[in-house]
This record gives C-alpha cells, sequence and structure tokens, in this order.
C-alpha cells in the first residue's frame, strides 16, 4: 500500500524538482508578450494566471494561458512516471507544480493563484470529484460573497470531496497537497475586495 518508501530519494528528489519547474512556466507573462500587452505582475491583480491577462492584456491571451496552466500539472506528473513509474509520483510532482504555478521561480516567485493547474491534475486524476468542487464554490461563495475566503473553505474539504471516489492513498495526498497550496495562496487575498 504504501510503495512511497519504494520510490529513491532521487525520484523524490527529481519528481519536486522537474513538478516545481515545469510548474513555474509563466504562461501569463509568455502569453501576455506575445500578445503585445504589458507585464500582468503590473496589470490588474498582478496575478500571472488566466482570468488576469484575460481581463487586462486580450481575450485570447487569457484562453491560452489557461490551457498552458491547465496542462502543465498533468504533463508533470506524466513526465516524472515515465522515469520513476511510483504512483507516489502523483502527489510529488503534481503538487510542486501547482506550487511552482504559485511561486514560480522564473519570475521572482509571483506567479498565479493555482486553480488552473490544480483543476488539471483533478481532471486526470478524480474527475468525479471537480464537479462537486466547482458547485460547492458557488453555494459557498453565494453566501460568503468573497472569492479568495470561498477557494479556502472549499479547498479545506477537497481530500473528503476525492475520498468516495477512490481509496488511492497517492490521489488522497495529492487533494491533501493541493488543498494545502490554494489555502495558503488565496491567504494573501484574503482582505482583498472584487469589483
Amino acid at each position: 500500500m504504501f510503495d512511497f518508501l519504494e520510490l529513491s530519494i532521487w525520484g523524490v528528489m527529481f519528481a519536486l524538482a522537474a513538478g516545481y519547474l515545469i510548474g513555474s512556466i509563466p504562461s501569463g507573462v509568455i502569453f501576455s508578450k506575445l500578445f503585445g500587452g504589458p507585464d500582468p505582475r503590473v496589470s490588474g491583480s498582478g496575478h500571472t494566471g488566466a482570468t488576469n491577462v484575460f481581463r487586462n492584456i486580450h481575450p485570447l491571451a487569457g484562453a491560452l494561458t489557461a490551457l498552458l496552466d491547465v496542462v502543465k500539472g498533468a504533463f508533470a506528473v506524466w513526465l516524472v512516471q515515465l522515469i520513476f513509474p511510483s504512483p507516489w509520483v502523483i502527489p510529488l510532482a503534481g503538487v510542486a507544480a501547482v506550487v511552482g504555478h504559485c511561486w514560480p521561480v522564473f519570475t521572482d516567485f509571483r506567479g498565479g493563484m493555482g486553480i488552473g493547474t490544480s483543476a488539471g491534475l483533478a481532471l486526470w486524476q478524480f474527475p468525479l470529484a471537480l464537479p462537486i468542487y466547482v458547485a460547492a464554490y458557488f453555494v459557498v461563495n453565494y453566501f460568503v460573497k468573497h472569492q479568495a475566503r470561498t477557494i479556502m473553505l472549499i479547498s479545506a474539504f477537497l481530500p473528503l470531496m476525492v475520498l468516495p471516489f477512490t481509496a488511492s492513498p497517492e490521489k488522497i495526498a495529492l487533494a491533501s497537497g493541493v488543498a494545502m497550496t490554494l489555502i495558503i495562496r488565496w491567504a494573501s487575498d484574503f482582505y482583498r475586495v472584487y469589483e
């Protein structure tokens, strides 16, 4: 069950490093420059995620940013598993990719909010839980009326949303790691007033 011990220290280090570096690919900055717009870190919310790029740079740039953000977490896991075929690569590389997206080394640790990369992982690893998360967002946000606090609250329950659909300890670890990362990341917007 806990074959994590079968993954060598080199496998662990590679999964974390590869996941983080792939997650750090600054999609929003890249597409903003390609579309001739300003750096998203100095526009709108200051985040490099798809929503800020869509609103303040160009809708197509935002859509392309979203696409790459969704793909890169799953790609990181797939790539590392080719080299180290252990199921524990899933939470290691996956969570590292979300961390990289939120705090990317290539843009002075100023990145996006982690939703796109987390969604890509969820679509692959626990797709049945994703609609529950989305529905919970709309219900909770209706009452809370604050995006950051809503995300933090429902993310805390992400492992419980996954539990009915899998008994896999590595997938539950992925959900727990992603949840913790999202809570920490969105805490920076805890007092932000959204227009």
